[in-house]
């Protein structure tokens, strides 16, 4: 016996692992001995899986550039490149690219229909255009206007490089380079084709009451109108996205205290889709003193609590203080607060009677409004 184990031990690299193998019987058997040995080799291996490809950094493509034609330019908007193609916010951009291709009108394709037409068009843009323009990271908060990016091209520099303009058709386009020159996959094609702008409305008038400021004017013929604003004639505020039909509107958002300028735009579609915008009209300025007293207080109510009188009411907009008065009876009228600022007053010693509250609202520059008032009786009536 001590001989036959010898041997068997002899077969084991080390005998230290025999207890580990369990009983002679089961030592003996081939099949469990193998299947010890492979446990025992694999114990403290680590499982590794498949490497993983690292994470590539790409801007997002844009695909919401549009342009349109205002004056002598074309004028190209798109959301501000902001994520890369993984979700990640981009942080590091280090070009705006704007391509520009000139086609011919009739040997321009047809208006894509489906996603592989889109990426047809895409790269026709590519193959048959050039880069416009760079916009380098300390030039792009020059160009961006909230949340966009704007530029401008100007339509003239290009009409003196072709013979007629109004047989070319422009393409646009706009990649973003970021995460060591990486290039995004080219935007969706904004498509303009130049003409004439149209005249500007003429004999612009305008008159402010308390609603705001009416404006009237003559359009120009088969057209809509845009309206812009400005507090000192320098910078314009568009203040209608799409165009005014007629010849009259009314800005009823005109802050009051000061003067207004407005000037107009005619605004036509152009063939093919897009929008023409004319160049501005002349000025008009009027005087939007702040005059106008504000509404009357609504909605009051007078709740008797205990031997106080609660006066609640709605507040109104242009209020910047409310005056609150009683009367009793056939008395005069006394003052309880001149420059009170809630909607909900507390009169904590009011007098025995039919009491009347009222409440009136003066607005910042001290117009004073109509008055509202409730009644309730305390005590017994004399």
């Amino acid at each position: 016996m001590n001989s036959e184990l010898g041997v068997r031990n002899s077969e084991f690299p080390n005998p230290a692992i025999l207890p580990v193998m369990g009983s002679m019987s089961e030592i003996r058997s081939p099949g469990l001995l193998l299947a010890g040995i492979i446990v025992l080799l694999c114990l403290g291996c680590g499982k590794e899986g498949a490497p993983m490809p690292p994470l590539i950094r790409v801007a997002e493509r844009t695909t919401d550039l549009a342009a349109f034609q205002e004056g002598h330019e074309a004028v190209l908007r798109w959301s501000y490149p902001s994520l890369t193609t993984s979700g990640q916010n981009l942080t590091d951009i280090e070009e705006i690219q704007v391509w520009r291709a000139v086609l011919p009108l009739g040997q321009e394709p047809p208006p894509p229909i489906s996603a592989q037409d889109r990426q047809m068009q895409r790269q026709l843009l590519q193959t048959q255009g050039e880069i416009l323009r760079s916009i380098d990271p300390e030039d792009i908060p020059e160009s961006t206007r909230g949340s966009d990016i704007v530029i401008r091209d100007d339509l003239d520099l290009w009409r003196q490089s072709v013979e007629d303009p109004s047989s070319w058709v422009l393409w646009y386009g706009v990649r973003t380079v970021c995460c060591r020159h990486r290039e995004s996959e080219l935007s969706n094609v904004a498509r303009l084709a130049p003409q004439a702008p149209p005249e500007p409305p003429v004999d612009l008038a305008l008159s402010a009451d308390s609603g705001g400021i009416e404006l009237t004017w003559t359009p120009s013929s088969e057209s809509k109108t845009l309206v812009e604003r400005s507090p000192d004639g320098a910078k314009w505020t568009a203040l209608t996205s799409e165009g005014v039909e007629g010849g009259s509107w009314k800005d009823e958002k005109a802050p009051q205290g000061q003067a207004w300028s407005y000037r107009l735009r005619s605004v036509v579609t152009a063939p093919g889709g897009g929008r023409v915008v004319g160049q501005p009209s002349s000025p008009a300025r009027v005087d939007h003193p702040d005059t106008y007293p504000p509404d009357a207080p609504s909605n009051v109510v007078c709740l008797p609590e205990g031997a106080q009188v609660r006066i609640r009411w709605r507040s109104v907009a242009s209020a910047a203080v409310y005056i609150v008065s009683r009367k009793v009876g056939d008395g005069p009228v006394k003052i309880l607060a001149e420059d009170h600022r809630s909607i909900e007053f507390t009169d904590d010693e009011p007098p025995l009677g039919e009491i009347v509250y009222q409440i009136a609202a003066r607005d910042a520059a001290g117009n004073l409004g109509g008055t509202s008032s409730c009644v309730v009786v305390m005590g017994a009536v004399p």
